[in-house]
């Protein structure tokens, strides 16, 4: 249940921010792992070419991380969401005999961001170089369903989806917004869907149709009709809304204009409630994170704690071995007022 919305500022810059949003409660970290380190962890261990930043989450981040969302030494940024019903894995035995070095759903974000220095380079190697198995894991017992984004310094998107078997698709994500299931290329087809309703404008639903901000005296009803629920069309679409009616920021905006935004998807306690058997549980916003792309910084905030913690990307000669920086609160924290 979580919302990707990129950016570009007045001067040119991407920043790209999600939220993670979900019903069970995960062991989070800030974390730096160096060019050059083994990950045995992973369902096939590999060496890392590119040096990553960014948050791994699991039921214990010491013994199994995988990188939830991060951002590497040339500059790819990105981050792995839930997709359920739409992904299509396939066994190992498969994933080998084709050449292709087997890992699970939720490995696949670390795989790109250690592996890949463009986007290009995921383009042209990912679908000749992985498959995602359909073995189980630790996490959650399963092979966790799901698909990802990706950003860079010239502000180009892509989608990743493991939609086809022993496969993946990839879409030019020139919306710069990303949410669940179903697939990214429905998700375009209801925005326009919507667009042509809400303006004057027309589509010819293409996926690579690029969808440009709405100018601000163009005749508009705002949100009317667009749904209030957490559904991931939903969040799509408010998402989508909330980028293309945004005013142009600075760079010393951009950060706080991507919380703000993502302040429309946020999931309070209680307002998504998910049946499991005789019980009855709750999905939330559990934390948000922005990305300023050029210099390569990191800033998070948590549901139980708003003060904004900011990770730099630094020199990463220096880093050492793999570094874990705590972020995450259970609790809330409050701090007086100061009298100036």
């Amino acid at each position: 249940m979580c919302t990707g919305i990129e950016m570009i500022s007045k001067q040119g810059h991407p920043y790209w921010g999600r939220t993670q949003d979900f019903e069970q409660n995960f062991e989070y970290a800030g974390i730096k792992i160096p060019a050059g380190t083994m990950i045995e962890s992973t369902y096939t261990p590999f060496s890392t070419k590119h040096a990553v930043m960014g948050i791994v989450w699991a039921q214990d981040v010491h013994k199994f991380p995988v990188v939830l969302d991060g951002i590497n030494d040339r500059g790819v940024c990105g981050g792995s969401f839930y997709f359920d019903h739409f992904f299509r894995y396939a066994p190992t035995d498969e994933i080998r005999k084709s050449g292709k070095t087997a890992l699970r759903g939720e490995e696949l974000v670390t795989w790109i961001l250690t592996q890949y220095g463009s986007l290009d380079e995921i383009v042209e190697n990912l679908n000749a170089d992985l498959g995602i198995t359909t073995d189980k894991g630790p996490m959650m017992g399963m092979s966790v369903p799901q698909h990802a984004v990706f950003q860079d310094e010239s502000g180009r998107s892509i989608v990743v989806e493991p939609s086809k078997e022993n496969g993946f698709r990839i879409f030019e994500n020139k919306l710069g917004v990303f949410t669940n299931a179903p697939t990214f290329d429905w998700h375009l087809n209801n925005v326009k869907t919507h667009l042509e309703r809400s303006t004057y404008r027309t589509y010819t639903y293409r996926d690579d149709e690029p969808i440009d901000p709405i100018p601000l005296g163009e005749p508009t009803s705002g949100l009317v009709g667009i749904p209030t629920d957490y559904k991931p069309e939903s969040r799509f679409l408010r998402a989508a809304y909330a980028k293309l009616l945004s005013v142009e920021v600075n760079d010393d905006e951009a950060v706080n204009q991507i919380f703000q935004l993502l302040g429309c998807e946020n999931t309070p306690k209680g307002l998504l409630r998910i049946k499991q058997g005789d019980d009855t549980i709750f999905a939330w916003t559990q934390y948000s994170a922005v990305y300023d792309i050029k210099n390569k910084a990191l800033y998070a905030h948590t549901y139980n704690n708003r003060t904004v913690r900011l990770l730099e990307f630094g020199d990463p000669e220096e880093w050492g071995e793999t570094q874990y920086f705590r972020f995450y609160e259970d609790k809330p924290t409050y701090v007086p007022f100061e009298c100036w």
